[in-house]
């Protein structure tokens, strides 16, 4: 049996692109999440409490409304360490007929269920502070795959992406990866827990780049030609400080070998108007990214890519999608479950 889990960064999605006037449209971004068959989709720069998915006071209906009443939908501050007016948000939403919030029995015979909730391991190291939900398939009961997923939903810092800024970042993902991600995928709940085996994922816009010899060899050519054209060039981008096969190692909570996928590009270009890499089409950079423990996903079939939205939903117009959607595509990562 196979799950879809994706991830979103949906910039700036508050009260906002819920007015007449607004170009953010709620209905595109429900279908995306409809027709890609996400179970569950990890949502980044959600505002406003995440009122565009829930609530149905304003011009125009909630991206929950038009999803249906098989969606679920959460939201929590991200209690960030920097100056943020905006009220910045992660969320998650899922399809109830697929998933459900996982559930511990305690000692004395009550169900507790566990909701998403911001993580604050390590809190004094994370400028936001990953969001943290578990997943039980729905039909686990009635015999479906007795599994778990933990999902840790993460918008590492960028500030002005001065060299400050870059190392900042990389603590960040350095922390995440080899402190937070190790305790999660560890933790017991109650005295015995569910019982079930767990998979733990981190996911989210990482801010930095997967290392391809091909797309600085794609950089380079093309600085060449703005040089020329007296432009200035474009700066090499932040890596992922990583070994060649894009793992990190950590040693504190025993050894792991982490390792961090998805390497197209995600995030739209100011202007589409000429842009300078072919291949690239109207994309900048693949800052949205899976993470995850090799061994724990040993002998699982898995599947990554971008979702191409532009192309699908908005007939390849960048400039349409950068209004009515975001910034970013979505990632997905399918799973088969044997």
């Amino acid at each position: 049996m196979g799950y879809k889990i994706g991830s979103f960064n949906l910039r700036n999605l508050g009260l906002s692109a819920m007015g007449e006037k607004n170009e953010r449209d709620l209905k595109k971004i429900a279908e995306i999440i409809r027709r890609e068959q996400f179970d569950v989709v990890a949502l980044q720069e959600v505002l406003s409490e995440g009122k565009a998915f829930t609530s149905p006071d304003f011009a125009k209906k909630s991206v929950l409304m038009e999803l249906g009443d098989d969606w679920d939908f959460q939201w929590a501050n991200a209690e960030t360490q920097l100056t943020d007016t905006r009220n910045e948000g992660y969320a998650f939403v899922w399809n109830r007929r697929r998933l459900r919030l996982a559930t511990v029995n305690t000692m004395d015979g009550r169900k507790r269920t566990f909701y998403p909730r911001i993580c604050r391991l390590s809190k004094e190291y994370m400028q936001r502070r990953p969001y943290y939900a578990r997943f039980t398939p729905a039909g686990t009961i009635e015999g479906g795959p007795w599994i778990e997923f933990r999902l840790l939903c993460i918008h590492t810092f960028y500030g002005k992406d001065t060299m400050l800024d870059r190392s900042i970042r990389q603590r960040e993902l350095d922390v995440l990866i080899k402190d937070i991600y190790p305790q999660i995928s560890d933790r017991r709940y109650g005295e015995y827990g569910n019982g079930m085996p767990s998979y733990t994922l981190i996911m989210g816009d990482y801010n930095v780049e997967l290392w391809r010899s091909w797309k600085d060899e794609a950089r380079k050519k093309v600085n060449v030609k703005r040089r020329s054209q007296g432009k200035a060039p474009y700066p090499k981008p932040a890596s992922l400080l990583a070994d060649e096969n894009d793992i990190i190692e950590s040693t504190r909570w025993g050894k792991r070998q982490v390792k961090t996928v998805q390497y197209e590009y995600t995030t739209l270009r100011a202007s589409d108007d000429n842009p300078d890499i072919e291949e690239s089409r109207g994309y900048a950079h693949d800052y949205d990214h899976f993470s995850f423990e090799e061994s724990q996903f040993e002998g699982l079939k898995m599947k990554v890519k971008r979702v191409d939205a532009v192309r699908k939903y908005c007939g390849d117009d960048f400039d349409a999608y950068l209004k009515s959607v975001s910034d970013h595509v979505p990632i997905a990562m399918e799973i088969d479950i044997k």
